[in-house]
């Protein structure tokens, strides 16, 4: 039985039910159902190998997942409306014009090595939103000014640190003012002195209202920052709480104390 805070609003900005997905044999999802409202930071924890990212790429249709459904602001996506089997996928434009309201911020920073931070996101905005090159260069500016790299704007990622090349990849997500952000363990890839300054942003946009799903190996984040918190565990959402069920006293599941217990030995803050 999943433990669920109390809902924070009428009409979820996402909608999740009875998620599963199969590589083969394996199972790595089965069926998930949780929503996340507007302004809501959701955290998704648990052990390696549990479904975090696998969940994380199904609710964007990297991840085609095989049966349930993902909705966004009650539209599925990825599959094609009607209940026919086989499902059919979205046609390749209908799918772009979904993942637009779907920002996403991934492990690596993805960032093209030859064009200055400007230039990364100011060529997503002209390929994927189509704007002027005029109008995608401000907006551009605005959003690297919120991760704070406005002084970075003419810099290559060769010369950028690990967490400025994942703040222009944020900047680069944020610009095209998605309705909801995922993040794939933003700074697994980083130095752990470079971490700080990727949360800060993150708690930044947080503070500000940015709908977020947040798969994340920083307890101190999603204790500090999540509205709720979502634990998985060998593809089973365990439970979806408020961060004080489970930081702040001894977890019921025995699940969540091994996990806790685990990360502590690891002296990982």
């Amino acid at each position: 039985m999943t433990d669920t805070a109390p809902d924070t609003g009428p009409d979820p900005l996402l909608s999740v039910r009875d998620l599963s997905k199969n590589f083969g044999d394996f199972e790595a999802l089965r069926k998930i159902t949780l929503d996340v409202h507007h302004n809501e930071v959701l955290c998704l924890i648990g052990p390696s190998g549990s479904g975090k990212s696998t969940l994380l790429r199904c609710l964007n249709f990297l991840e085609p997942y095989d049966s349930g459904e993902v909705r966004l602001e009650g539209e599925l996506i990825g599959w094609r409306e009607g209940g026919a089997v086989p499902r059919r996928a979205l046609a390749a434009n209908a799918l772009r014009r979904q993942r637009q309201g779907i920002g996403m911020v991934f492990q690596q920073f993805n960032l093209w090595p030859h064009m200055t931070a400007l230039g990364n996101v100011t060529e997503a905005l002209m390929q994927v939103k189509g704007l002027s090159r005029a109008k995608a260069a401000e907006k551009a500016r605005a959003a690297l000014q919120k991760v704070g790299l406005g002084d970075k704007a003419y810099n290559f990622p060769a010369n950028l640190s690990g967490g400025q090349q994942q703040r222009v990849a944020i900047a680069r997500a944020v610009a095209m003012e998605p309705r909801l952000m995922l993040f794939d363990e933003p700074t697994s890839a980083l130095d752990p002195e470079l971490v700080g300054e990727v949360l800060s942003a993150m708690k930044e946009m947080a503070a500000e209202g940015m709908t977020m799903v947040v798969v994340t190996h920083e307890m101190g984040f999603a204790a500090h920052v999540a509205d709720r918190v979502a634990f998985l565990d060998g593809g089973r959402l365990v439970t979806v709480t408020r961060p004080a069920e489970i930081f702040g006293e001894t977890p019921k599941d025995p699940r969540i104390q091994r996990f806790l217990q685990t990360y502590r030995e690891r002296n990982v803050v």
